[in-house]
């Protein structure tokens, strides 16, 4: 049986409390209940009506440690795959909606190389120190599931139970008014299509010297990241980068043969950019971890957007078939 972090279990008991967790937008009042996922004695055979009738989340497998009704991932999975009534993370999509952070995958199920692997135990590429888990990658290894404060409910600063001692940082946002001062603007909380919906979604930069995504994504991925002074060679010009820039670098800033602002403009399919203006396509567009890869992943390798910036938009990308044409986003070199 897979063990989960220990707080899950303390917030399992105490979820039900008031003002002990600042909930998100979802998994949050009446949206999710304890008894969904939780059951007290692990014989539940009916459901909550007088009668018997009514829905209730299946056992499996238990009982479970904390009281869940199922191991983590399999019991998120009873909501999160192939439900209309909540997002769709694992595999094809059954909503209608082209998904912003993508879709998960399994161990075993044919496509561990196009995002993060459910159950994994292999060593999290870039992490410094080495960082894996021996019970395999779990959905509540990025995500506090009773809330957070921080956008879609990803481990922030609060705890650090999540990432099993990493260091995360809290991703802001805003919800139908856009809000400068936060890392993230949604056009709405609600419905579904218009919450997680790619077109729906866009990354403000309050702070230009850093994205906050990609710090959040630093938790695990640590050797990807960091600021423009210690990723290239040639001091503060930024002329020999050794790592692709995630914060700190506008599109076309750096001139001569490296990213254009007009290539990125030209594009009428564009991939996700940071902007403290708020304005795509303007001079202060910064890339980050998000405008190459899909947070779950897709069924391109390693999760990649092949955004060629023409036809229909999917979580693959567009007209886009290769790598090449994630990179002509912004580059403008090659034929």
């Amino acid at each position: 049986m897979r063990k989960i972090s220990a707080l899950i279990g303390i917030a399992a008991l105490v979820v039900c409390l008031p003002m002990l967790v600042v909930a998100g937008d979802f998994h949050n009042g009446a949206s999710l209940v304890c008894s969904d996922c939780h059951t007290m004695h692990y014989s539940q055979q009916h459901g909550y009506n007088s009668d018997g009738t009514g829905f209730f989340t299946a056992l499996g497998g238990g009982p479970h440690h904390y009281l869940l009704r199922n191991e983590v991932n399999e019991l998120c999975l009873t909501c999160h795959d192939g439900s209309s009534f909540a997002p769709d993370v694992y595999g094809a999509n059954s909503n209608s909606y082209v998904r912003q952070a993508g879709a998960l995958n399994k161990v075993g199920d044919g496509h561990e190389a196009t995002g993060h692997t459910l159950n994994s135990t292999a060593e999290a590429p870039g992490s410094n120190p080495a960082w894996s888990t021996a019970e395999g990658l779990e959905c509540t290894n990025c995500h506090y599931p009773h809330g957070s404060a921080s956008y879609r409910n990803v481990a922030a600063d609060q705890g650090n139970y999540a990432g099993l001692g990493r260091t995360y940082s809290m991703i802001t946002y805003a919800s139908g008014t856009q809000d400068l001062t936060k890392d993230v603007f949604q056009t709405a909380a609600g419905p579904m299509s218009v919450h997680y919906a790619y077109n729906n979604v866009q990354f403000n930069e309050p702070d230009e010297t850093k994205s906050a995504y990609a710090n959040w994504c630093k938790g695990c991925h640590t050797d990807f990241h960091g600021l423009k002074g210690g990723l290239e060679v040639g001091g503060a010009t930024g002329e020999e980068w050794l790592r692709h820039p995630n914060a700190d670098a506008n599109i076309g800033a750096m001139g001569g043969g490296h990213s254009a602002l007009a290539t990125f403009t030209a594009k009428t399919n564009k991939v996700h950019v940071m902007s403290a203006s708020g304005v795509i396509g303007a001079a202060d567009n910064s890339p980050s971890c998000m405008s190459c890869h899909k947070a779950h992943g897709n069924q391109n390798s390693f999760g990649l957007i092949f955004m060629a910036g023409t036809g229909t938009v999917t979580e693959q990308g567009d007209d886009g078939t290769a790598m090449r044409s994630t990179c002509k986003q912004c580059h403008r070199q090659g034929g």
